[in-house]
């Protein structure tokens, strides 16, 4: 009898042990095909397909004391004439989507700005967060090739591409600040997109949480990027309050600091 029971405990816990490892190979293989899913849906032109869910009490840090207290830091100021520093380092957070990557900083700013959107009914995608050097030059090769596809010359199509994405080392998103935030019904990054819902919530609140609308309507001129709805960049609460509250650009604001 005691051989029968000790037969029984040893199927029941090799059972038990093929149970845990078979849980543990589905949950690794979904968790790849995510990623590898997220990485081929990301394209710029496109949006990552995963819907941010957070819930509407947000536990940011569970390990950590949120920081109420906002650091005064130096506001990094990226574009054409402005690359990022060689030595540039950014500590990255995972967004709840287990695709998008945010500034440390930035992550808890952004993730309460969703949460209190979804709040409101709205439903957000994030197309575009942190990218590093390689993909970012691979992203800008793409677009001078598909401009000449389309009859431009090879200088024409370089300084077009320009126009809308950034040379490696000079784009916003390099920093893990910028966010490209499309409308969950709306998945466009055109001209459509400030008329959602969710767009034009954003641009009246985003300021609350330390964010700018980065390349703002009329602004291009400073910017030297077109108008774009969508791509908001992080720079604490009082600076954004400030620029939008007058109109100002961040090329503007940080010269008129300088001043």
């Amino acid at each position: 009898m005691d051989k029968e029971k000790s037969q029984v405990k040893i199927k029941k816990g090799f059972r038990r042990v093929l149970s845990i490892i078979l849980y543990i190979s589905i949950t690794a293989a979904l968790g790849l095909y995510s990623f590898m899913l997220g990485e081929k849906l990301g394209r710029e032109e496109g949006v990552s397909q995963f819907q941010i869910q957070f819930p509407d009490e947000l536990e940011i840090f569970p390990d950590e004391e949120e920081n109420t207290e906002e650091d005064e830091e130096e506001i990094i100021l990226v574009n054409r004439d402005n690359p990022l520093p060689e030595d540039y380092e950014v500590t990255l957070y995972t967004l709840p989507d287990g695709v998008n990557r945010a500034a440390e900083e930035a992550y808890a700013p952004l993730c309460q700005m969703l949460a209190e959107g979804r709040k409101e009914g709205l439903n957000f995608e994030i197309c575009s967060s942190y990218r590093d050097m390689q993909r970012q030059q691979e992203l800008f090769d793409e677009d001078v090739e598909e401009l000449m596809k389309a009859g431009f010359s090879y200088e024409e199509a370089y300084e077009e591409a320009a126009r809308e994405t950034m040379l490696p080392g000079c784009s916003e998103h390099s920093t893990g600040l910028a966010f490209d935030i499309v409308a969950l019904s709306y998945q466009l990054l055109d001209a459509g997109q400030e008329k959602t819902a969710e767009n034009i919530w954003l641009q009246e609140h985003c300021a609350e949480y330390g964010f700018i609308l980065r390349y703002p309507k009329g602004k291009e001129e400073i910017t030297s990027i077109n108008y774009e709805s969508w791509h908001f960049r992080y720079v604490g609460v009082e600076a954004a309050m400030y620029m939008t509250e007058n109109g100002l650009t961040l090329e503007e604001y940080l010269s008129m600091e300088e001043t």
